[in-house]
């Protein structure tokens, strides 16, 4: 190898870089001989050593090993589980600081992601507008999902066959990348602390009742999940145990879960069967032990009915914020039609129907149209409408462009992965005059604002919210406006 040559970076290779900034999902982002490698753990300013995990061709992945030098702006975390748990990924950042990186990660992405033309791909930054942070930076989340499990597991030989032995029944988080295995969590600064001791009865529960607790080896065990809600704006509290046995089975046990139901303010106890293999039960059956089967919460004067697995945003102050910032950026008359496009349970058209003449909602989720109807009628809003199935089927069939509705704005709120081409192209049919796209992901967002400027619109705002403090979560409202 000739001395101009460099040695390739490779897997197990141990190296000493310096941070330089973070990026989209939340990793620190160093350079070595001009690869970029992606750390994740790591903050802007810190000297650390690092393994490589991976070599991806055009980047890698490294292991953070240790931090070498801190950075000016690392500060001491707050919660003791925050180098383990994975929950948090920038606590040790102030949370000024937090919120102008989520700022500046909007404008490298939409720079470098969107796929136009560079003259149009480079004014995009100038349209991102300053962050509108959360109300509350700790103990803003309203629910609470935490795993019941084993602090270690290993596995034995016994007879010629692989015996599993689980050690230390708790409840916790699974740690990244060990599904298998729990954390137990003693405190969390994310959620609202009167959840905390809800979640300190359960432990109490764990102790007294010696239910077992469920094996993801094995399929053994009855204890698997713990759901807590509460509403912020109401103080209504829900407990749900969701666990591995039929309804013969938990009848002479229900008596045991039955403790919690003299706790003030709590609404709703359930107990929930969930006997498949996947993480979340795909058709529940829920025993409500007592109080109802729903909390109630409020956004703004609007009432909701919040079931266990409710799609309803989790930092209720924040999610004020973000609606508010919708509102601002389709600024409704009221002879305006409406199309909300993957409403959930509706919360985003209710806000918005005070503001126009009607509102269209689209969900493909039979449950959350369910909950949308019913909060729709509590809270007595007569010019919304909705119609379950797939944004991109019910827009070619039953809500053709020209055909019944003709849509002045339409709300966009799509999943992570963006918009299926479809439902893109079918939005793009009916020609609204503004598209409003609720983003939980800027990187999906630059893909499909590509298509949209190209199909004759241009991005006037995007508006940052974050309703997730110390994570690499970022919502962002845009604003497209027809030429």
């Amino acid at each position: 190898m000739s001395t101009s040559e460099k040695a390739p970076v490779s897997s197990g290779q141990q190296h000493t870089v310096t941070i330089e900034k973070l990026t989209h999902g939340g990793a620190g982002l160093a350079h070595i001989d001009g690869l970029p490698i992606f750390i994740p753990g790591s903050i802007p300013g810190q000297k650390v050593d690092i393994t490589i995990l991976k070599n991806r061709g055009n980047f890698c992945e490294a292991r953070l090993e240790k931090v070498v030098k801190r950075s000016k702006d690392e500060i001491v975390p707050i919660c003791p589980h925050f180098s383990r748990c994975g929950g948090c990924v920038w606590q040790q950042l102030s949370y000024n600081k937090q919120i102008a990186y989520k700022e500046e990660i909007i404008r490298e992405t939409l720079t470098h992601l969107t796929p136009v033309d560079a003259p149009v791909r480079d004014a995009l930054a100038g349209r991102v507008l300053k962050i509108i942070p959360s109300p509350q930076v700790f103990h803003y989340r309203n629910k609470l999902e935490l795993s019941f499990g084993f602090e270690s597991m290993r596995s034995e030989e016994k007879n010629g066959r692989r015996v599993f032995v689980d050690e230390n029944p708790s409840i916790g988080f699974h740690q990244p990348g060990q599904w298998s295995t729990i954390l137990p969590i003693n405190e969390c600064h994310l959620y609202d602390e009167q959840i905390g001791t809800l979640l300190a009865d359960v432990k109490r529960f764990m102790h007294d009742t010696k239910l077992p607790v469920y094996n993801p080896k094995n399929h053994r065990g009855m204890l698997r999940t713990l759901l807590l809600r509460r509403g912020i704006n109401t103080g209504e509290q829900m407990i749900a145990f969701l666990v591995q046995a039929r309804k013969k089975e938990l009848e002479p046990l229900f008596q045991y879960f039955m403790r919690f139901a003299g706790r003030s303010g709590l609404a709703s106890l359930l107990v929930v069967e969930h006997l498949g293999l996947n993480d979340k039960p795909e058709s529940p059956k829920i025993h409500c032990l007592a109080g109802k089967s729903t909390i109630t919460e409020k956004l703004f004067d609007l009432s909701f009915e919040i079931s266990p697995f409710s799609f309803f945003q989790t930092n209720t102050l924040g999610a004020e914020k973000l609606y508010s910032a919708i509102a601002q950026a389709a600024d409704l008359g009221p002879r305006d039609t409406v199309l909300d496009a993957y409403c959930g349970m509706g919360t985003i058209g209710q806000y918005l129907s005070r503001f126009c003449e009607k509102v269209v909602g689209i969900e493909s989720h039979p449950s959350a149209i369910e909950d949308a109807l019913k909060s729709a009628g509590k809270n007595r809003i007569g010019n919304i409408s909705f119609y379950c199935g797939r944004v991109e089927q019910v827009l070619n069939d039953q809500l053709k462009a020209g055909a019944k509705y003709k849509f002045s704005t339409i709300v966009l709120d799509p999943p992570r992965a963006g918009l299926h081409p479809d439902a893109r192209d079918a939005v793009i049919a009916h020609k609204p005059d503004k598209i409003v796209y609720v983003s939980c992901n800027i990187a999906t967002f630059a893909r499909d604002l590509g298509e949209f400027l190209k199909s004759g619109y241009e991005l006037r705002t995007v508006q940052p919210v974050d309703l997730f403090p110390h994570t690499a979560h970022i919502e962002a409202v845009s604003l497209l406006q027809k030429k």
